[in-house]
């Protein structure tokens, strides 16, 4: 029978040489298991980074756009929100005049001015509306309330029908001067004339919220407030005839106002709608390029655990063998 041995000095380097390659094995492993990451992307990769560059620009990308319809999404429900809350005010009031239209009093006018005129100091503070630090209607003056005050609204409008005494009179000189730039522009609007940009919250998706205070729309509201509100207005001394006739009018402005509101608060609504489409497709396209990511960068701790184990315990095994080995001798084999 042939044996073969090996000297000292070649145990003594294979051993060294195996307790370097199992401990760089462990510090390796050890890593992996703590940060959950694979060490050596590049012999994972075969070198070539461009694919994982790629998910990573791409994970960046929809994260942006997924933070931009976030808070997209915040400044339409605000604005919607607010709309509704000025909607449902014309809606009421202007049932509760044509409800008494036919049989309206004197007392009837002066309850509906008095209303008339709360209900147009809800509406200049939901158009002043906030949300998310950022003022909803003010265009891209952002950091500004867009209107002033019920009480500047009132005393201008005094001063321009003043005089008059006949509902359709008033009436008219009423929408000149919301129509007129020098007007309630003049007085009454501190927004920018300039609305906000489309955000983009997709691939070739934008979405624009542009709606303002000075728009047609929302004054019409406080147009319709405010016609109303003046039939009781001690300056004007206006006749009880004088009073139904324009509360009765002014009820049909708001039947007005009511349907342009309800407008607005549609395309808001498709607005809405494209957001959760948009929300939705953004999270399932980073679903999937986050497994992909994962895929690539992330280690299974199952099977790493069971390694970082196993190389423990080769480790400790070897251990047990040097100590053994570095024990023989010339006296103690005699």
């Amino acid at each position: 029978m042939i044996y073969k041995s090996y000297g000292d000095l070649t145990t003594h380097s294979f051993l060294r040489n195996r307790n370097a390659e199992l401990k760089l094995d462990l510090a390796t492993l050890s890593r992996e298991v703590s940060t959950g990451k694979k060490t050596n992307l590049t012999a994972e990769l075969g070198g070539d980074f461009s694919y994982l560059a790629d998910i990573e620009n791409n994970l960046n990308r929809i994260s942006s756009q997924m933070v931009a319809t976030d808070e997209t999404k915040l400044f339409a429900l605000s604005i919607q929100d607010n709309l509704s809350r000025v909607q449902e005010s014309t809606q009421k009031m202007r049932d509760d005049v044509f409800s008494v239209s036919a049989t309206m009093t004197g007392n009837d006018a002066a309850r509906f001015a008095l209303e008339a005129e709360r209900q147009l100091e809800v509406a200049i503070s939901s158009f002043n509306g906030w949300a998310g630090g950022r003022s909803l209607f003010a265009g891209t003056a952002t950091g500004t309330s867009p209107l002033n005050s019920k009480d500047t609204l009132m005393t201008a409008l005094v001063g321009e029908v003043a005089g008059l005494t006949n509902a359709d009179d008033i009436i008219l000189a009423v929408k000149d001067w919301f129509a007129d730039s020098a007007g309630f522009d003049a007085a009454m609007y501190n927004g920018s004339t300039t609305s906000l940009s489309p955000v983009e919250v997709g691939d070739g998706e934008k979405v624009s919220l542009n709606l303002r205070a000075d728009d047609p729309e929302l004054k019409s509201t406080l147009q319709s407030f405010a016609i109303i509100a003046l039939l009781d207005e001690p300056a004007l001394g206006l006749s009880v005839g004088a009073q139904k006739d324009l509360a009765r009018k002014g009820g049909g402005e708001l039947s007005d106002s009511t349907d342009r509101l309800i407008n607005v608060q549609a395309d808001i609504g498709f607005m809405e709608a494209q957001l959760e489409r948009v929300s939705t497709r953004n999270q399932a396209s980073k679903t999937a390029l986050s497994l992909a990511f994962n895929e690539i960068v992330l280690v299974d701790q199952y099977e790493t655990s069971a390694k970082l184990k196993s190389t423990e315990t080769q480790l400790e095994v070897l251990y047990t063998v040097t100590a053994r080995s570095a024990q023989l001798s010339l006296v103690k084999h005699m």
